[in-house]
């Protein structure tokens, strides 16, 4: 979650290849699709989501998700899909591409 202090924690879930997630609960609902500053999300460098979510439901897109490193919102990036279900969206992540980097949530 944004409100998450910094850490050097990494997302690796995603070694084994990409994955669907559906985020759900305290930590938020969606990806971040605003610039997210560094030390935020539980890491150092943070993951936002920079495409356009798809408007129609069953629909797919794909997207960039920026790094926030230092004062570059966009260091390094992650193309990825992300699915419309009605009232909640999924996603298809994988690795971010450096250690403590993890994907930012909020709820909208």
């Amino acid at each position: 979650n944004v409100n998450a202090v910094g850490s050097t924690n990494c997302d690796t879930i995603f070694l084994s290849g990409p994955r669907w997630v559906r985020f759900m609960g305290d930590s938020g609902t969606q990806l971040s699709t605003t610039p997210t500053d560094p030390n935020q999300c539980g890491t150092q460098v943070t993951g936002w989501y920079s495409g356009l979510m798809p408007a129609v439901t069953q629909t797919v897109t794909n997207g960039q998700v920026c790094f926030s490193w230092h004062s570059n919102s966009c260091t390094w990036s992650n193309t990825i899909s992300v699915t419309n279900c009605g009232s909640f969206y999924v996603y298809e992540l994988s690795m971010p591409p450096v250690c403590a980097a993890r994907y930012c949530t909020n709820t909208p």
